[in-house]
């Protein structure tokens, strides 16, 4: 379907171009062509309009009038309460209400939603220096964060034009024909083996916290037996990867692996890029088909220019890493977005939380994230992380219903479109070594009852290179994203890092 949008005189320039990235998006995710000039308003089938009337001289084509209730404001100001709406037995949350018979601005519900708008405002930090779920829209409000609210307002608005357009598709069409729901596994490596005592004070201290922060003395007791069989000689149960790959490759599944480079912080992993054997590691999964990416230090949003340092570094050894993951989460969303623009990254994949099931977004596909300094999409995507392997053994559920959560979140997604959602399994997960066996068994149980749900699952990268023509042909994404691996030369500073020549 060819949509035209034509904007109110009364809109300013920065709403106009916020409204048009909302709009482009729903275009993207529902495989319809955006048409923004004027001139070929008649080339459209259908038209959105936040002015009344018709352009001078032009016929109208069938119209949706939405309401114009979206409106700029300081990114340190909270994003309005909640109302709810429901129609033809589907119930959301607006962030703005329309009046009685008129139609919701639901490109502005898109907007605050995908923008994440209103998480600029939150001042508070956690102990990691993370937005709390707590602090957050979603938090604040209790919202449910299994619903994809921005995924809703997009149905509602499609389902609108529709009436307006008897016999339209009423559903997300995918890029990929032969793909009903991508979904991504993801794989953070915050251990990597080194040292027998190393490795012996790892499975330990996990013995620890199982008993006194997990309240599994069962679970700790056999990582304390674990930990003792290691001291005497035996294998690593932290050491996964191999067994975790050729798992994966069994299953005809691809994955990404994010690695860390740089070690500077207590919280980082135990190991950097010089670690012996890492990078013949790397090269392995890259020959078994896997990706190799970047899992940004602890401390790599602290300087501008440090993430792209360490995309560089890995470029230097000759990987070509085209997005990651930040490690512990740790991120705000003013720091991410440039920092990724500078690494010349295809991707990102942090927009999750590390204790619980959702969608931090609203939203179940993926998406350029807004630059509000620019007032543009950012020239990366965001792959939405929808839960992490530690939410299902400190989130509530008995063991028995870990796997129902997860399926029924997928399922959630499949419901809303074509996914682009990713899932995270540390390696350390398996094995029992830091989580329970069962957190591993889901994973697997998962990726093999795939088929049931119709779901494609595949690494990162291959997930971009499948779609990323959608976005560029809605004009979300230049023409030259992707084109071409970034391939400037680097240079090695003074304090051993290495930065773009």
């Amino acid at each position: 379907m060819r949509i035209f949008l034509s904007f109110s005189p009364e809109q300013t320039p920065a709403e106009r171009s916020r409204m048009s990235y909302a709009f482009r998006l729903f275009c993207a995710i529902y495989g319809h062509q955006p048409v923004l000039d004027a001139e070929q308003a008649q080339t459209a089938d259908v038209w959105i309009r936040y002015a009344p009337g018709s352009a001078q001289g032009q016929q109208p084509r069938p119209t949706l009038k939405l309401s114009s209730l979206y409106q700029s404001r300081s990114l340190y100001e909270a994003a309005p309460p909640p109302k709810r709406f429901e129609r033809e037995g589907e119930s959301t949350v607006l962030f703005y209400s329309p009046l009685p018979g008129q139609e919701p601005d639901w490109l502005g519900e898109i907007f605050e939603w995908v923008s994440s708008a209103d998480e600029y405002s939150v001042r508070a930090r956690d102990s990691v220096g993370r937005v709390a779920f707590a602090e957050t829209y979603l938090g604040r409000h209790k919202l449910d964060a299994r619903i994809p609210y921005a995924a809703v307002a997009m149905r509602f608005l499609q389902r609108a034009l529709c009436r307006l357009a008897p016999g339209a598709v009423a559903e997300p069409r995918s890029p990929v024909e032969s793909a009903g729901h991508f979904v991504i596994p993801t794989h953070d490596v915050d251990y990597f083996p080194g040292s027998h005592l190393n490795s012996v004070y790892r499975v330990a201290k996990n013995a620890a916290i199982s008993c006194w922060l997990y309240k599994s003395a069962a679970l700790g007791m056999k990582q304390a037996g674990m930990a003792l069989r290691r001291a005497a000689g035996g294998p690593d149960p932290l050491d996964q990867i191999p067994a975790l790959a050729q798992g994966e490759s069994r299953r005809n599944v691809s994955a990404s692996y994010y690695f860390l480079l740089k070690r500077y912080h207590r919280r980082d992993a135990n190991y950097d890029l010089s670690q012996p054997g890492l990078t013949d590691a790397m090269a392995a999964l890259e020959r078994q088909g896997f990706e190799v990416g970047v899992h940004g230090s602890y401390t790599s949003l602290d300087e501008p220019s440090e993430l792209a340092a360490q995309f560089d570094s890995m470029r230097a050894r000759g990987f070509r890493p085209l997005g990651g993951r930040q490690h512990w989460l740790r991120f705000t969303l003013d720091r991410l977005i440039p920092a990724h623009e500078r690494a010349r990254a295809l991707y990102d994949s942090s927009m999750g939380w590390p204790d619980r099931l959702g969608f931090r977004s609203g939203a179940c596909f993926a998406f350029p994230p807004y630059n509000f300094e620019e007032e543009r999409p950012a020239t990366f995507i965001e792959i939405p992380l929808v839960m992490m392997d530690q939410s299902l053994q400190v989130g509530p559920g008995e063991e028995s219903d870990w796997y129902y959560q997860v399926a029924e979140l997928l399922s959630v997604s499949r419901r809303y479109g074509w996914g682009g959602i990713s899932l995270l399994w540390h390696p350390a997960a398996f094995g029992g070594g830091w989580l329970s066996h069962a957190v591993g068994d889901v994973f697997w149980r998962l990726m093999d009852s795939r088929n049931e749900r119709q779901e494609t699952w595949l690494s990162a990268i291959e997930f971009v290179r499948s779609v990323r023509q959608r976005y560029i042909e809605v004009g979300l994404l230049s023409e030259e994203y992707g084109s071409a691996e970034p391939e400037e030369p680097v240079q090695q500073s003074s304090k051993g890092e290495f930065v773009a020549a």
